[in-house]
Protein backbone atom coordinates (compact mmCIF):
# COMPACT_ATOMS: atom_id res chain seq x y z
CA UNK A 1 0.00 0.00 0.00
CA UNK A 2 1.36 3.42 -0.95
CA UNK A 3 1.05 5.77 2.05
CA UNK A 4 0.60 9.51 1.82
CA UNK A 5 2.69 11.95 3.78
CA UNK A 6 -0.13 13.54 5.75
CA UNK A 7 -1.18 14.06 9.33
CA UNK A 8 -4.45 12.27 9.93
CA UNK A 9 -5.50 14.27 12.96
CA UNK A 10 -9.00 15.64 13.18
CA UNK A 11 -7.66 19.03 14.12
CA UNK A 12 -6.02 19.31 10.68
CA UNK A 13 -9.35 18.57 9.01
CA UNK A 14 -11.06 21.56 10.60
CA UNK A 15 -11.20 24.45 8.19
CA UNK A 16 -12.46 22.59 5.15
CA UNK A 17 -16.01 23.01 6.44
CA UNK A 18 -16.84 26.06 4.35
CA UNK A 19 -16.08 24.07 1.23
CA UNK A 20 -17.82 20.95 2.50
CA UNK A 21 -20.53 20.49 -0.03
CA UNK A 22 -22.87 21.72 -2.65
CA UNK A 23 -26.23 20.08 -2.61
CA UNK A 24 -29.75 20.27 -3.91
CA UNK A 25 -32.97 20.73 -2.00
CA UNK A 26 -31.60 21.73 1.41
CA UNK A 27 -31.19 24.93 3.31
CA UNK A 28 -27.55 25.95 3.64
CA UNK A 29 -25.98 25.51 7.06
CA UNK A 30 -23.05 27.51 8.43
CA UNK A 31 -20.42 25.33 6.79
CA UNK A 32 -22.14 24.49 3.50
CA UNK A 33 -22.20 26.12 0.10
CA UNK A 34 -25.40 25.15 -1.74
CA UNK A 35 -25.49 24.73 -5.51
CA UNK A 36 -28.11 23.36 -7.86
CA UNK A 37 -27.15 20.12 -9.57
CA UNK A 38 -27.73 21.99 -12.84
CA UNK A 39 -25.18 24.72 -12.07
CA UNK A 40 -22.93 24.50 -15.14
CA UNK A 41 -19.96 26.29 -13.59
CA UNK A 42 -19.86 23.94 -10.59
CA UNK A 43 -20.34 20.89 -12.82
CA UNK A 44 -17.39 22.13 -14.89
CA UNK A 45 -15.30 22.59 -11.75
CA UNK A 46 -16.05 19.02 -10.67
CA UNK A 47 -15.15 17.74 -14.15
CA UNK A 48 -11.84 19.63 -14.03
CA UNK A 49 -11.12 18.31 -10.55
CA UNK A 50 -11.68 14.74 -11.69
CA UNK A 51 -9.77 15.13 -14.95
CA UNK A 52 -6.71 16.55 -13.17
CA UNK A 53 -6.32 13.62 -10.75
CA UNK A 54 -3.07 12.64 -12.54
CA UNK A 55 -1.63 15.99 -11.38
CA UNK A 56 -2.71 15.16 -7.81
CA UNK A 57 -0.86 11.85 -8.03
CA UNK A 58 2.25 13.68 -9.31
CA UNK A 59 2.14 16.06 -6.35
CA UNK A 60 1.66 13.14 -3.95
CA UNK A 61 4.66 11.33 -5.48
CA UNK A 62 6.70 14.54 -5.12
CA UNK A 63 5.69 14.67 -1.43
CA UNK A 64 4.31 18.17 -1.78
CA UNK A 65 3.85 19.51 1.76
CA UNK A 66 0.30 19.99 2.99
CA UNK A 67 -2.95 18.32 3.90
CA UNK A 68 -4.30 16.07 1.13
CA UNK A 69 -8.06 15.92 0.57
CA UNK A 70 -10.49 14.63 -2.02
CA UNK A 71 -14.15 15.54 -2.55
CA UNK A 72 -16.74 12.89 -3.29
CA UNK A 73 -20.52 12.43 -3.21
CA UNK A 74 -21.87 11.04 0.06
CA UNK A 75 -25.47 9.85 0.14
CA UNK A 76 -27.57 9.24 3.21
CA UNK A 77 -31.29 9.60 3.89
CA UNK A 78 -31.89 9.86 0.14
CA UNK A 79 -29.87 13.06 -0.21
CA UNK A 80 -26.39 13.52 -1.66
CA UNK A 81 -23.84 16.03 -0.49
CA UNK A 82 -20.34 16.54 -1.84
CA UNK A 83 -17.88 16.39 1.00
CA UNK A 84 -14.13 16.49 1.64
CA UNK A 85 -12.15 13.59 3.03
CA UNK A 86 -8.64 14.01 4.45
CA UNK A 87 -6.42 11.28 3.04
CA UNK A 88 -4.33 8.77 4.92
CA UNK A 89 -3.60 6.28 2.10
CA UNK A 90 -4.10 5.36 -1.56
CA UNK A 91 -4.07 1.80 -2.84
CA UNK A 92 -5.50 -0.09 -5.80
CA UNK A 93 -7.39 2.93 -7.16
CA UNK A 94 -9.00 3.74 -3.82
CA UNK A 95 -8.45 6.66 -1.47
CA UNK A 96 -8.69 6.02 2.27
CA UNK A 97 -9.24 8.86 4.67
CA UNK A 98 -11.26 10.61 7.33
CA UNK A 99 -14.34 12.75 6.72
CA UNK A 100 -13.09 16.31 7.04
CA UNK A 101 -16.41 17.80 8.06
CA UNK A 102 -19.75 16.98 9.61
CA UNK A 103 -22.21 15.66 7.00
CA UNK A 104 -25.47 17.61 6.89
CA UNK A 105 -27.90 15.02 5.50
CA UNK A 106 -28.13 12.70 8.48
CA UNK A 107 -26.23 11.07 11.28
CA UNK A 108 -25.09 7.82 9.67
CA UNK A 109 -21.64 9.38 9.20
CA UNK A 110 -19.72 11.86 11.31
CA UNK A 111 -16.61 13.99 10.97
CA UNK A 112 -13.55 11.81 11.39
CA UNK A 113 -15.19 8.59 10.15
CA UNK A 114 -12.81 6.45 8.12
CA UNK A 115 -14.00 6.11 4.52
CA UNK A 116 -12.79 4.45 1.34
CA UNK A 117 -13.60 6.14 -1.98
CA UNK A 118 -12.89 4.82 -5.46
CA UNK A 119 -10.82 7.18 -7.59
CA UNK A 120 -13.63 7.07 -10.16
CA UNK A 121 -15.93 8.75 -7.61
CA UNK A 122 -13.59 11.64 -6.78
CA UNK A 123 -14.91 15.00 -7.97
CA UNK A 124 -12.10 17.24 -6.79
CA UNK A 125 -8.80 17.19 -4.91
CA UNK A 126 -6.81 19.66 -2.93
CA UNK A 127 -3.46 19.97 -1.22
CA UNK A 128 -3.53 22.77 1.31
CA UNK A 129 -0.48 24.14 3.10
CA UNK A 130 -1.66 27.19 5.00
CA UNK A 131 -3.08 29.60 2.45
CA UNK A 132 -1.38 27.85 -0.48
CA UNK A 133 -3.63 25.43 -2.37
CA UNK A 134 -3.10 23.07 -5.27
CA UNK A 135 -6.24 21.82 -7.03
CA UNK A 136 -9.49 22.77 -5.30
CA UNK A 137 -11.41 23.53 -8.48
CA UNK A 138 -14.81 23.47 -6.73
CA UNK A 139 -13.37 25.79 -4.07
CA UNK A 140 -12.22 28.16 -6.80
CA UNK A 141 -15.74 28.19 -8.21
CA UNK A 142 -17.32 28.77 -4.79
CA UNK A 143 -14.94 31.68 -4.17
CA UNK A 144 -15.67 33.13 -7.63
CA UNK A 145 -19.40 33.01 -6.87
CA UNK A 146 -19.20 35.02 -3.64
CA UNK A 147 -18.58 38.74 -3.18
CA UNK A 148 -14.89 39.57 -3.60
CA UNK A 149 -14.60 40.95 -0.06
CA UNK A 150 -15.95 37.72 1.41
CA UNK A 151 -13.71 35.53 -0.78
CA UNK A 152 -10.65 37.59 0.19
CA UNK A 153 -11.19 36.69 3.87
CA UNK A 154 -10.13 33.10 3.12
CA UNK A 155 -6.67 34.21 2.03
CA UNK A 156 -6.18 31.36 -0.43
CA UNK A 157 -3.45 31.46 -3.07
CA UNK A 158 -3.90 28.84 -5.77
CA UNK A 159 -0.54 27.42 -6.84
CA UNK A 160 -1.45 25.87 -10.20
Amino acid sequence: MRKLIVTAALVAAVGYGFFNSHMRGSEPKDNVVAYSTTDEAMQGAKAKGHSTLPRFHELIAARTPGTYTVKFPLTQNGATEHIWMQLVAFSDGRFVGLLADKPVNGNQYKMGDRMTVAEADVEDWMIRNGGDVYGGYTVRQALADMPKEQAAKYGIAFKD
